[in-house]
């Protein structure tokens, strides 16, 4: 964090911490990225991802404040695409299909309910990597090991995106007066097969790696341990049953169209060099067995 930057702590589930909050007071954007990606039961999906929207909104509207809000969803909230060439666009009816997506989706309702009092934009990213990453991080930590191993998802087809890119289309839709009341998709221009990605990876890390693709029943009996030991330890599994309902669909495919066309949206780097320069960070940052953390004044 830069040194002259301002850190407020809020209470999400209290509306009075944010309605008391100076963070807000001259705000000009506000970006609403806060959220969980996985949890213990479905109920705590709802608890993070949608009341949170909620206060927030309330507390702006409360306030009478009049900052751009530009709010994170996902590409779960749409649900997968039907077919490789059919990517899923904005006027798609959206049909998520688990307690996460569905989490995102009703957030989104709730950042249109508020259209009247605050100026919003709604952003759906899809499966983004790049530095600080930690999603994608284990087939990284997997290549540097010669084999690459996927939940039963080597065949399917995802949209990918830079986090430097997400970033850039974040900044295009919070500045440009046409991006109010508007809902986007934020992709790169071709979406890849899991086992491509996988050899990306394994090229940046100078490694001929083997690719090990689970059978399904296997990745589904992995959730359904994941979800019982964190029912008993209280944490969010990485493996749960919310993540292998993600996994089933063959297409997680979107299309940024309407974001090239209204925001002048356009990814910056290939998927080679992208994949390249997110595995120079995770050496450099000591994220690889082996790698050695640099002088912090390296970014």
């Amino acid at each position: 964090m830069p040194p002259d930057t301002q850190r407020f702590v809020v209470q999400f589930d209290d509306p009075r911490s944010l309605l008391e909050c100076s963070a807000l007071d001259r705000a000009d954007v506000v970006f609403h990225l806060v959220g969980a990606t996985k949890a213990a039961r479905p109920d705590a999906f709802t608890a993070a991802n949608v009341a949170p929207t909620r206060h927030l909104l309330g507390a702006i509207a409360a306030r009478r404040l009049y900052p751009r809000f530009v709010f994170v969803s996902s590409q779960a909230a749409a649900g997968p695409a039907p077919a490789r060439h059919r990517a899923i666009d904005e006027d798609d009816i959206p049909r998520p299909i688990e307690a996460y997506g569905r989490s995102k989706l009703e957030a989104e309702r709730i950042v249109e309910s508020f259209a009247d009092h605050v100026a919003s934009t709604i952003v759906r990213p899809c499966s983004v990597f790049g530095p600080w990453d930690r999603d994608f991080l284990t087939l990284y930590r997997f290549a540097e090991r010669g084999i690459v191993v996927y939940p039963g998802v080597a065949s399917h087809w995802l949209s990918i995106l830079y986090v430097d890119d997400l970033i850039d289309g974040l900044l295009a839709a919070a500045t440009k007066p046409e991006a109010i009341a508007r809902k986007y998709f934020l992709a790169s221009d071709s979406p890849v097969q899991w086992r491509a990605l996988g050899e990306a990876i394994a090229a940046a890390a100078g490694r001929r790696a083997w690719h090990l693709d689970l059978p399904g029943p296997l990745v589904s009996a992995a959730a359904f341990a994941g979800e019982w030991v964190g029912r008993l330890t209280r944490t969010a599994p990485i493996a749960n049953r919310s993540k292998a309902a993600l996994a089933r669909p063959h297409y997680w495919v979107c299309s940024a169209s309407r974001a090239r066309q209204e925001l002048a949206f356009s990814p910056s780097r290939s998927l080679p060099d992208a994949v390249r320069e997110t595995y120079y960070w995770y050496r450099q940052h000591g994220w690889l067995g082996g790698s050695r953390r640099v002088n912090s004044a390296v970014a």
